[in-house]
């Protein structure tokens, strides 16, 4: 060897070894960095003509485990998307307050009914009759009120999907700006573990707001794709939209969340936008979307549906019973009943006028089995000739009414004990609303006691259009309905075709006026959204959608705005507790002030079993209100348990995940300082040789 090769090697071996040093104390300096991912040189044999000239440095990398880091992101991913969701339901909790207190939903439903208990020992008692609506009007006030919460963490939900937005975007941005300087210090040859720590920061915080897959590029920069497919970073950068609406009800339709390629420079769109809502899969942003369109809408539902079946069962009561005095004037709610209509009525039931004394005036029976009447405008003549001017009963635009002639009679429908009058499972005064104690936005009862051969009366040009989304929130279709028909068999059979919305779902009519579907296979779920509705059935202002719950958020209305009607709310007295005489001759008492029978049957609303609907993830099922009330606070219990559990497995399956990459990636200044003794032994060696070559530099000079 000669003295060049050797001065090459020696002067090699410095530099090498400095650089060593320079790494491990790089790697010592940062040993309680966050994140830091220790250095490592690499080195190589320099070769030349085929001796041996010295060592290089091949690289200086981190040290890295890619499967590691890449199950550490997911894990992020799925920690926050179900810290997020802890986060509100634990706010929900709140809400809710102790099932314990004597302020809970289920203990004032029981305060409801020990008045009522208290109410039927002596039904005259104008005190009682007071404490028993107040109650229910406190009853009522929280189950409104809980629906109205509901909305508003949607709605801060909705908010809150916003920030993460703008979190993404700066992340990527961010990403977008560090890929360019790797590329450099690659291309150079020259140490790229600084910005490659800067770049693993920005995708574990990326990685908490949505989940993405790396893909690494030959020259340093990496590419950034949703799980799903679609790109978040390549050759240009791609930003996310999402503009949250200011006022959020049941109703409301979310903006989707787009992603649209940008100018890296202007930030400026230079592509077509793409709905990605649907195709996220973990993250906050998945949290969140979760929240705000399954979870709280599934607990909106439950109380709705909690909502609807409470007013349904107490007007049932009240509707059965009249009070005393009567009121001169009945007046129901908006339906779809018109005058050429069948009455679709089995049963008894008797219209009836009283003086103010509660003394019978006129009276008139109507048997819908033994001489049904042709359709209502035959009923109504028959009722009007029968109470012979005492009384008017009327239907305009499908609402019912019955009045008493003279300003101080009364009326009242009073139903055959033993054969009442039923439609759709509801008695002619129930049905129609007429003495209602309990009102919301929507009655969320859907039962219409319409047969398929009916017309609907719906004008032609009127359509419907239906979103479908499938059970991960992906849009399936967007499908107008149109051309309805004349009957409602006809309306059913353009919901069903084959080319539309029948390529998802089966309508059908069931029998009590119900329309129901059924997801076509080999699809197992599917969510309809009914995004506009211009039809209109008759004269009755109400649409299609409306009148068979299909709107977006139908159900959970009839937990908001619910509360006692106002005429029994300022006067007790109203309250139906008395039974028509059905022997009472005209001038004879045909109400009891005193009488006990609608007291009692409110009472026995406690222990009744009430048909409830599949609502959020409650199953359809025969239970009391008190059990369904249970359900409800049940299931909101158990959801924030899941949340809670779902949060804590990930969080301890990342940190196993971050001690092992730690294990792998970071600092050990026993190792690093044992590094350090050999890197500085053998840059001093090194420094030996060069020296020895030196004197025999001199050696040779010398002798010349």
């Amino acid at each position: 060897m000669t003295l060049n090769n050797i001065l090459s090697t020696s002067l090699t071996g410095l530099f090498t070894n400095q650089t060593n040093i320079r790494a491990t104390a790089n790697n010592v300096a940062n040993v309680n960095t966050p994140g830091f991912s220790r250095i490592q040189v690499n080195q190589e044999a320099l070769v030349l003509q085929g001796e041996s000239v010295g060592v290089g440095v091949a690289s200086i990398t981190r040290v890295v485990d890619r499967f590691l880091e890449e199950a550490s992101r997911t894990a992020i991913s799925n920690t926050d998307q179900f810290a997020v969701q802890r986060e509100f339901h634990d706010r929900f909790q709140g809400v809710l307050g102790d099932p314990s207190s004597d302020s809970s939903l289920a203990a004032r439903l029981d305060q409801v009914f020990q008045t009522t208990s208290d109410l039927a020992l002596n039904p005259a008692d104008v005190l009682r009759r007071q404490q028993t609506v107040s109650e229910l009007e406190n009853f009522l006030s929280l189950v409104g009120g809980l629906q109205g919460q509901i909305q508003d963490l949607r709605a801060d939900v909705s908010r809150q999907i916003g920030e993460v937005v703008t979190a993404v975007n700066e992340n990527l941005q961010r990403i977008n700006e560090l890929n360019p300087l790797l590329v450099r210090q690659t291309a150079l040859g020259l140490e790229t573990g600084g910005v490659e720590g800067q770049l693993q920061q920005a995708l574990d915080e990326l990685a908490e707001y949505i989940d993405f897959n790396i893909v690494p590029q030959d020259n340093g920069a990496v590419f950034l794709n949703t799980t799903a497919g679609q790109p978040l970073l390549d050759t240009s950068l791609t930003q996310l939209e999402y503009s949250p609406p200011g006022i959020v009800t049941s109703e409301t339709f979310f903006p989707p969340i787009n992603l649209f390629r940008v100018n890296s420079d202007t930030l400026e769109p230079i592509s077509s936008s793409t709905d990605i809502t649907g195709t996220i899969r973990s993250g906050r942003l998945r949290g969140l979307v979760d929240l705000r369109d399954t979870q709280f809408v599934d607990l909106s539902e439950s109380i709705g549906e909690l909502g609807a079946r409470v007013a349904d069962e107490f007007n049932a009561v009240q509707n059965r019973f009249s009070s005393v005095p009567a009121p001169n004037t009945l007046e129901g709610r908006p339906t779809i009943v018109d005058g050429a209509q069948a009455t679709n009525f089995t049963g008894i039931v008797t219209f009836a006028v009283v003086d103010a004394n509660s003394n019978l005036v006129a009276r008139t029976t109507v048997d819908f089995d033994a001489a049904p009447p042709a359709d209502f405008n035959a009923l109504i003549a028959q009722v009007n000739a029968g109470l012979g001017g005492a009384g008017t009963l009327s239907l305009n635009n499908g609402v019912v009414s019955l009045s008493a002639t003279a300003p101080g009679n009364g009326v009242v429908v009073s139903d055959d004990e033993t054969n009442p009058s039923l439609r759709a499972g509801r008695g002619f005064s129930h049905f129609f609303g007429l003495n209602d104690l309990i009102q919301s936005d929507d009655p969320g009862i859907y039962e219409t006691g319409l047969t398929g051969t009916e017309n609907h009366n719906i004008g032609a040009g009127q359509s419907l259009t239906f979103r479908v989304r499938d059970e991960a929130g992906r849009e399936l279709a967007t499908v107008n309905v149109g051309a309805l028909g004349t009957t409602y068999n006809d309306a059913i059979t353009a919901l069903n075709n084959v080319t539309g919305l029948g390529a998802f779902v089966n309508f059908s009519l069931n029998s009590e006026g119900a329309l129901e579907f059924t997801v076509n296979p080999p699809r197992s779920d599917v969510d309809l959204e009914l995004v506009t509705d211009s039809t209109q059935i008759g004269t009755t202002g109400l649409s299609f959608g409306r009148v068979f719950g299909l709107a977006e958020g139908q159900r959970a209305r009839a937990a908001q705005n619910i509360t006692v009607v106002e005429r029994i709310r300022e006067n007790p007295n109203t309250l139906g507790l008395s039974v028509l005489s059905p022997t009472a001759a005209v001038g004879e008492l045909a109400l009891n002030n005193g009488d006990q029978r609608g007291a009692l049957a409110f009472q026995q609303l406690e222990t009744l079993q009430v048909g409830f609907a599949q609502a959020g993830e409650l199953n359809a099922g025969n239970v009391s209100l008190s059990q369904f009330t249970a359900q409800f606070l049940g299931n909101a219990g158990l959801q924030a348990l899941r949340a809670t559990n779902l949060e804590e497995d990930n969080q301890a399956l990342l940190g196993e995940l971050q001690e092992r990459l730690s294990d792998v990636t970071g600092v050990n200044l026993d190792e690093e300082l044992a590094n350090l003794v050999v890197f500085q032994n053998a840059y001093s060696a090194a420094a030996r040789v060069l020296s020895s070559v030196q004197e025999l530099y001199d050696s040779l000079l010398n002798a010349v």
